[in-house]
């Protein structure tokens, strides 16, 4: 999670069909394809020579494909962090509704855990999708805010959770948290339970819901 990129959402490609005869890539599957392709590429030799000439020889298709789909190699780069996040907070939220019977406040900790670690596993990437490559200026972050504000609403919903604005409040949420891990991958090596521990304290104490037994006071490590 860094700086801003277009507004695009990622829309996975349509479930293919079997095919007669020949195997043949249906038109579906090349847009992750080619994504793939780039993110390897992205990976191996950096975003200079990662050229829609490279994407379309590591992809397996055309270049005439590449611009069937991404009008330019900055559109496909954009496609490449859009798809990233989106499949961030999808595997976040599936974290969290393993265990539906949990309190609102902790489902919401587990969305902010798995996103924690995805984004220390996936550090290399991160830092070129979002550091080397430049983005638009839409708001990267509505994914996330759309996911935690369903989840908030529903505490609130069930009076799990007392918060008088559920909006306002997981703006806040959100720009926090991403303001606290930009901070600490800029500095290095980040203390991922550190900021899990405090992040938890603070997130209870912002939902007005009961804090753990033992936890730091927000703000401290």
């Amino acid at each position: 999670m860094s700086r801003q990129v277009k507004g695009r959402r990622y829309s996975p490609p349509m479930a293919t069909r079997a095919a007669r005869g020949p195997r043949i890539r249906a038109p579906e599957v090349r847009p992750d394809q080619i994504l793939d392709a780039t993110q390897r590429l992205l990976l191996e030799v950096g975003p200079g020579a990662t050229t829609v000439d490279a994407v379309a020889a590591a992809a397996g298709v055309g270049k005439g494909t590449i611009y069937h789909y991404y009008a330019s190699k900055a559109e496909l780069f954009d496609a490449l962090r859009a798809r990233y996040l989106a499949r961030s907070v999808a595997e976040a939220q599936a974290a969290a509704a393993q265990l539906p019977g949990e309190h609102t406040v902790e489902r919401v900790e587990r969305v902010l855990d798995g996103l924690l670690d995805s984004t220390a596993g996936d550090g290399a990437l991160i830092w070129i999708l979002f550091h080397e490559i430049p983005g638009g200026d839409d708001d990267e972050l509505a994914g996330l805010r759309d996911a935690l504000l369903a989840l908030v609403t529903e505490g609130v919903r069930e009076r799990e959770l007392q918060v008088d604005d559920p909006e306002l409040t997981t703006q806040f949420l959100v720009h926090g948290l991403h303001g606290v891990v930009e901070a600490s991958f800029h500095g290095g090596e980040p203390d991922l339970e550190r900021i899990k521990r405090v992040l938890r304290a603070s997130v209870r104490a912002l939902l007005g819901a009961p804090p753990l037994a033992g936890a730091p006071a927000p703000g401290r490590g």
